[in-house]
């Protein structure tokens, strides 16, 4: 847990307690409280060592509530706030544009579900409501059915954490398993999870101890952690052909034509005639081609770039994530922190610039030969303009330039903003390009060929956002460019522990077929800033 993650907890809690009608002024107490956390310069450590206390802003009991909060892991009062909504009404959290306010006129009128928000929608009962109106109940409508159609999946990482659980289970029995399905091909978010176990179905049941619904064509169905669950028992000398037909995708198995039997996946491929693919590289999007000879590995980075600090948004000060990078391996890191329009995050005016720039010189001289860089997450404005004036932008060492707002813009006035950006000499990186938040929201729609080919042809990279919840670039976009841009990977790290978000990075670039070269990261610095002084000239 770090203060972000301590500050969200308070901010949920203080939109339920809003929606309950359980008062102004705790509402209000609960949200100073996380302002104050997420604003604080000290590590989340050593608040808690001393309890919350003298932090303006966290009073005596809410200072004894986070301490509670950070010892156990657990928040009570949430708990027991999310129990006393509706069942299906937590689910309009996850609507893109309702905040508490409208959260709690839907349920005031008995509207208390994504099902229920979209109905209402349908039969104009929603525009007629206070708060809404003609645009904004479309507008919700069409979030709720982005929700409702998000909300059998979970992110990448989440299911990964059931599977590894229901494995270590596995073994505990001395049952060998391996994962499947698209757990194992890597897709951004799953239904469900799949396993390939080397044991009869009893003895599978006996291990996991979980309830099968099921057991259909000798394949074992359940459910664990509300999500579907599948295991594939299988034998010692047909357990590679089980693995790959488990694995998937579909289309690509059918292609492959009838499996042989074999004990492991690399002997079905040799004798089918055939290279060995690797999981990532099975989808539908991939039939017809083959992977780089050799594919990307966390070691070949060099330098983490996209990293946010306590002087915007962050968790941690620039000293420690700069310690982290380094004692991970890293020779550079890249801080990029908000721009000034971005209020909502902190954005950095131009005295706080030159604070964070005589903090990086010092740094630099301690941390030498590992070197931080001078960079911000800019703001690309509606008119496709950066956040700063020439003479700015000009003393950073890299920009990065990202959509946060205007993302519901027409196709056509999104594609002529994004084109905009990319002939500004000064952008560097077009950060996590889409916008979108991985079943919370769809991303910008734009002519992405058009802007694809741009950024090709005016030597901008493009950024492979590796936090979970955007995975953006899509990598179906970027396998089509593969040979075309040059890519970024980027953590968009807000504490030091997002740092590793970098290995689903590689993933990606890997599920788009990237050749390491083609990836910044992998660059020395100084031949990263040559690029860059290139492309402004």
């Amino acid at each position: 847990m770090n203060k972000k993650d301590l500050a969200a907890l308070l901010k949920r809690a203080a939109d339920l307690m809003e929606v309950l009608g359980e008062g102004e002024f705790r509402v209000l107490a609960y949200r100073r409280a996380a302002r104050a956390l997420e604003a604080s310069p000290e590590p989340l450590e050593d608040l808690a060592e001393r309890g919350f206390s003298g932090v303006r802003g966290i009073g005596p009991s809410l200072a004894r509530l986070l301490s509670e909060v950070y010892e156990t892991g657990e928040f009570p009062y949430l708990e027991e706030l999310e129990g006393r909504l509706p069942a299906g009404a937590l689910e309009l959290f996850s609507v893109q544009g309702l905040g508490p306010k409208k959260i709690r006129r839907l349920l005031e009128e008995g509207i208390a579900s994504l099902e229920a928000l979209i109905e209402a929608g349908e039969t104009g009962r929603l525009a007629a409501l206070p708060g809404f109106g003609k645009k904004s109940a479309e507008k919700a409508v069409a979030a709720a059915r982005f929700a409702l159609k998000s909300a059998r999946r979970v992110l990448l990482p989440v299911g990964l954490e059931v599977a590894e659980l229901l494995l270590e289970d596995l073994f505990a029995h001395g049952i060998e398993a391996e994962l499947a399905g698209s757990l194992r091909r890597g897709l951004e978010t799953v239904g469900g999870v799949d396993l390939v176990a080397r044991a009869d179905p009893e003895a599978v049941r006996k291990a996991l101890g979980v309830h099968f619904e099921r057991e259909e064509g000798g394949v074992l169905h359940g459910r664990v952690e509300g999500m579907p669950l599948k295991v594939f028992p299988a034998r010692e000398a047909n357990f590679g052909t089980v693995l790959l037909a488990a694995t998937g995708s579909r289309a690509f198995v059918e292609a492959l034509g009838a499996l042989p039997e074999a004990e492991t996946e690399a002997e079905v491929f040799r004798r089918l005639g055939r290279p060995f693919v690797p999981p990532y590289f099975r989808e539908p999007e991939h039939l017809g081609l083959l992977p780089p000879a050799r594919p990307l590995a966390r070691a070949d980075l060099k330098g983490l770039l996209h990293v946010h600090t306590t002087y915007s948004d962050g968790a941690e000060p620039l000293l420690a994530m700069a310690r982290e990078a380094r004692d991970a391996g890293y020779a550079y890191l890249l801080v990029s922190d908000h721009s000034q329009s971005a209020a909502y995050a902190g954005g950095l005016d131009e005295e706080k610039l030159r604070r964070q720039w005589a903090e990086i010189d010092a740094i630099n001289a301690e941390l030498a030969p590992f070197r931080v860089l001078k960079g911000i997450e800019s703001e690309i404005l509606k008119d496709g303009s950066l956040d700063y004036p020439e003479e700015i932008l000009a003393d950073f060492d890299l920009v990065i330039g990202s959509l946060h707002s205007h993302l519901d813009l027409p196709e056509a006035e999104q594609t002529e903003r994004l084109l905009r950006a990319i002939e500004n000499p000064y952008l560097a990186i077009l950060g996590h390009p889409s916008g979108r938040l991985l079943l919370r929201r769809e991303g910008a729609r734009a002519d992405w060929e058009a802007v694809l080919k741009a950024a090709a042809e005016a030597g901008v990279v493009v950024e492979l956002n590796a936090s979970p919840a955007r995975l953006d670039l899509d990598w179906r976009l970027a396998l089509r460019f593969r040979d075309r841009l040059l890519f970024a990977i980027g953590p968009d790290a807000h504490s030091r522990e997002m740092l590793g978000f970098v290995e689903l990075g590689v993933l990606m670039a890997n599920k788009a077929g990237i050749p390491p070269e083609r990836v910044v990261n992998t660059w020395e610095a100084e031949d990263l800033l040559h690029h860059v002084r290139a492309r402004r000239r």
